[in-house]
């Protein structure tokens, strides 16, 4: 099956007309929230240290890091920003890809469309080409890619970001199976990594590759045009038990964005159904911290194998703890970027309740699903069972939400003045006629 030119042949032909209108509203709410969590992320230390890096070692000013206004080279720019978006670890997240699709593409995208002086509609086009071509082909790698230990948005984003920079630079067909080639041979990222400034910087340093292997495609750069479906190409090296139908059924029918989750919480979606069971039980029975004997969490396999850091030390490693972030839902009733400090996971009080947390691992519980029991020290238990957690595709968060996200985060580097005029500007995104124009509210 000659999947590698199937996807490469929708890049190129698929055109912004024919995408429906709910998939197009999909994709701006996916830039307005990928916009919110890089701008909350670029004043993180790894954003701070790339940054730093940029200005040292220079390159032309042809894109914008955003939340900080240097102009560098277009590839640094995708980089910076592709890390800066998954900082906080509070972006999208496809759930039959296992992976965070937007923050290695839409970088790539703005870093590619503000060099070219390209339009909002070009951008929006571009996006969810990438999107589809990336998510496609993480539901045919399957989760025993995952399982291996690689990390689905740095080995699968490539693609994303090298199909939509090449939309942008109007590559042709041939030229798009070279850029794919090249994303191929270059994907790349450990889950060893977790917890680290390294998880982040795969979306970005996908997101640099992508538009490189573009670049190197229009320019002649030769490399293998079938690098999916070959022998030792990326799905036999890479892949366990991966199948290539996924990757092209219903190509150009149905539209993986759609089904894309939004984080109401800022921590490993496998948390969620958890946190959501949690404050559910909170607000319902008017449970406090001093009032519970324990806590027993009933989770999905994955849920542990990605988020089961037993003693977490910094914030970032309680975003990829069930443990702390179940303690966190009943202490606080939230769990927002600002719940996930050194000083609040090792909060004498935080660490005596998280030990009273217990997790199992219930083999037929699909990702979505959690259980929760709480007993109080009176002997009373009660328990919820979460299949929808909030922000799922089943259960989406309001456009009104996902703008209350976008302005908390905004927050952290932008004036309200801005921060209201970029919502404006990526609710009518298909209307600009340079992305430059949005570029500069995020300074």
């Amino acid at each position: 099956m000659e999947v590698t030119e199937k996807l490469a042949r929708f890049a190129v032909e698929t055109s912004y007309r024919s995408f429906p209108k709910p998939v197009v509203h999909q994709a701006k709410r996916c830039f307005l929230d990928l916009l919110g969590v890089a701008l909350g992320g670029s004043q993180q230390p790894l954003g701070k240290i790339l940054v730093k890096v940029a200005k040292d070692f220079g390159g032309k000013p042809q894109a914008t890091i955003l939340g900080h206004g240097l102009k560098t080279s277009v590839m640094n720019a995708a980089l910076i920003n592709g890390a800066m978006a998954h900082a906080l670890d509070f972006d999208d997240t496809h759930i039959g890809s296992i992976g965070h699709p937007s923050a290695p593409v839409i970088p790539a995208v703005l870093a590619v469309a503000e060099w070219k002086g390209l339009s909002g509609k070009s951008a929006l086009e571009a996006f969810l080409l990438g999107f589809e071509v990336e998510t496609r082909i993480g539901m045919g790698l399957g989760p025993k890619h995952y399982e291996r230990g690689w990390h689905n948005t740095s080995t699968y984003g490539r693609f994303g970001a090298a199909v939509a920079a090449g939309k942008l630079l109007g590559l042709s067909l041939g030229e798009m199976k070279q850029a794919m080639g090249l994303a191929g041979t270059q994907a790349a990222g450990l889950r060893l990594v977790f917890g680290t400034m390294t998880k982040p910087f795969h979306p970005g340093k996908s997101a640099f590759d992508g538009v490189l292997s573009a670049i190197l495609a229009q320019r002649g750069f030769t490399c293998a045009p079938n690098i999916l479906e070959a022998k030792k190409g990326f799905v036999e090296t890479l892949g366990v038990h991966s199948k290539l139908e996924p990757m092209v059924k219903n190509l150009g029918k149905t539209y993986q964005v759609l089904k894309d989750t939004f984080k109401p919480y800022a921590a490993c979606l496998l948390t969620h159904p958890t946190i959501d069971a949690i404050i559910d039980m909170r607000n319902k029975y008017d449970l406090r911290p001093e009032d519970v004997e324990n806590i027993q969490c009933d989770v999905a396999r994955f849920c542990l194998d990605s988020a089961g850091q037993v003693e977490p030390k910094t914030g970032l490693a309680g975003k990829f703890s069930t443990y702390y972030c179940a303690a966190l839902a009943l202490a606080e009733g939230v769990a927002g970027e600002d719940m996930f400090t050194d000083r609040k996971v090792l909060d004498p009080k935080m660490v005596a309740l998280r030990k009273k947390v217990k997790a199992r691992i219930v083999p037929r519980f699909k990702d979505t699903e959690a259980k929760v029991t709480i007993t109080t020290k009176g002997g009373k238990k009660y328990s919820a069972f979460v299949d929808r957690p909030k922000g799922d595709p089943r259960n989406p968060p309001t456009d009104r939400e996902l703008e209350d996200k976008f302005r908390s985060l905004a927050a952290f580097v932008l004036p309200q003045r801005k921060i209201d005029s970029l919502v404006k500007t990526i609710w009518r995104l298909e209307k600009v006629s340079n992305i430059r124009e949005l570029i500069r509210l995020c300074q």
